[in-house]
């Protein structure tokens, strides 16, 4: 555990002791679905859970959550986020956003490799195709960086 979070876990130790109140582990992913449930009164949702390090589709039913599908291995904003790099695209504000951008303007839908294995998808055949072909694609007029980003955008 860094030092930030250490910080925060004694500060909440000390703050249960404190108040007489018990500290329970929560699951990050969980939270932000519980914080939507509350937001919206949603009863029993399917969310598709979207971040830098994970890519779920859950459901929740009877207190549980269940995942039906997720990436098998590099979730949707890692997937970007390397994109991004390997095209040298800005991180200001970020690199989704510019993907996005990028896209609007993208007129060619290139073939990218991914394959799904049940309800899981895995997203490493985009990333080394974009690795090894991106730049002689580029170099050749077959394709522009927008036609990239565009062809992520409708394949992810």
């Amino acid at each position: 555990m860094g030092s930030p979070l250490a910080s925060v876990a004694v500060v909440a130790r000390t703050v249960a002791q404190l108040w007489n109140k018990p500290l329970l582990g929560v699951n990050h992913c969980i939270g932000h679905i519980e914080m939507g449930r509350l937001i919206t009164g949603a009863v029993n949702p399917t969310v598709l859970y979207v971040s830098g390090g994970n890519t779920q589709v859950i459901s929740y039913s009877e207190h549980r959550y269940r995942i039906f599908g997720e990436t098998i291995d590099i979730a949707v904003g890692n997937c970007l986020d390397r994109f991004a790099r390997v095209l040298k695209i800005s991180n200001d504000p970020s690199p989704g956003y510019n993907i996005e951008q990028m896209a609007k303007r993208g007129k060619k839908l290139v073939e990218l490799p991914y394959t799904v294995k049940g309800m899981d998808v895995s997203f490493s055949g985009i990333l080394s195709f974009i690795e090894d072909a991106a730049q002689r694609m580029l170099a050749t007029g077959e394709c522009t960086p927008e036609d990239l980003c565009f062809s992520l955008q409708e394949t992810v």
